[in-house]
This record gives structure tokens, C-alpha cells and sequence, in this order.
């Protein structure tokens, strides 16, 4: 036990110190702004396999949403005054990502699940872009 917990916080130091750069590098290029990117650990409690799922991810699915998102300009425009930080966390309920802004805090929640794929980009994106046009996030 003591060991997959060493080596799940060595993996998941790896991946903050790693990917986590590299996705806000990308969202940077994207979208002109680059928000803090945090990844909530904690929130993973010793579910190992929830966060091997999100560590296998790479982020490629947010740093694609962004992408998106950016290619229109008023997205791209509302993006740089309204986030300045985006957090991913396990979300305890249902598989589709929950996504809202909360105080400049782009939250994402989703149902990490080993052997699950990631959240869908193209319905992050859709989702990043109704809450930065105002829309609230429907309830699960």
C-alpha cells in the first residue's frame, strides 16, 4: 500500500511538472493567455486508477478545447478577461464533465474512470463556450 502511494505521488508530481507546463504552453499559443492550470489531487482521495486515467490523458482533450474555443474571436477575447485559472478535479457523480466559472476559475469536473476515454473535446469546448458567453451550467 505504501508503495502505490509513493508511486502515485511521484506520478502525479511528474505529470504537474511535466504536462501541466506543456498544456498551458499550448493553451498560451491557442488563446494568447496563458491561466494557471491546476490539477486538485486531493480530490482523487486513493482512487489510484482515477488519476492513471487522467495522467494517460496528457490534457489533450482541454489543450484541443482551447484550441476551439480561441479560433473565435469574441471566445478568444472573453477567455482572456474572464479565466485566469482552470482546475481539474474527480467529480463523484455524473461521467459528463461538469464545467463552470467560479471567480476567474474555470472548474472541470469530470468522473475520472481507468479505461474510460477522457472528456470529449469538442463538448468541453461547447461547454467552455457557453459559460464564457454567460449560459449556466445545466444540473447533471
Amino acid at each position: 500500500m505504501l508503495e502505490a502511494l509513493i508511486f502515485a505521488a511521484a506520478a502525479t508530481a511528474a505529470f504537474d511538472a511535466e504536462v501541466v507546463p506543456k498544456a498551458q504552453s499550448a493553451i498560451a499559443a491557442a488563446c494568447g493567455t496563458r491561466p494557471n492550470l491546476q490539477v486538485r489531487w486531493k480530490a482523487f482521495g486513493d482512487d489510484d486508477t482515477a488519476a492513471d486515467a487522467l495522467i494517460k490523458t496528457n490534457l489533450t482533450f482541454l489543450t484541443a478545447a482551447f484550441t476551439t474555443v480561441c479560433k473565435d474571436e469574441a471566445a478568444k477575447a472573453a477567455m482572456a478577461a474572464q479565466i485566469k485559472k482552470v482546475v481539474l478535479t474527480q467529480a463523484y457523480g455524473a461521467a459528463d464533465p461538469m464545467i463552470y466559472i467560479s471567480e476567474g476559475t474555470l472548474n472541470i469536473e469530470y468522473l475520472w474512470v481507468k479505461g474510460e476515454p477522457a472528456p470529449d473535446a469538442n463538448v468541453v469546448a461547447a461547454e467552455i463556450k457557453s459559460r464564457l458567453s454567460g449560459e449556466e451550467m445545466e444540473a447533471p
